[in-house]
């Protein structure tokens, strides 16, 4: 499966776009006193938030678009992080 990454910076913060057979996800990031956050809906919420905004295709995926995506981010951007993903957000430790 074909998938990209690309991330928007716009002050200290921005958006990630997760890209996969010409549809995307957007999230939203921003920096911290800690590293930089990743703003994702929660695990309950993830299915009926990709519904309602016409993207079904991600329902049910969670995990493995989230994997993809923090992998992306850290070979891009922060190479040296410590990676979790929570239930709201991933985090990138620096």
């Amino acid at each position: 499966m074909n998938y990209q990454v690309e991330i928007d910076q716009s002050g200290r913060g921005g958006r990630i776009s997760y890209i996969e057979n010409g549809q995307a996800l957007f999230f939203d990031w921003e920096f911290a006193t800690d590293g930089a956050y990743v703003f994702v809906p929660k695990p309950e919420h993830w299915d009926a938030y990709w519904e309602s905004n016409n993207l079904s295709w991600a329902q049910g995926r969670r995990q493995e678009i989230l994997e993809r995506l923090s992998e992306e981010v850290r070979r891009q951007q922060a190479q040296g992080a410590r990676v979790t993903i929570e239930d709201r957000e991933i985090h990138f430790q620096f």
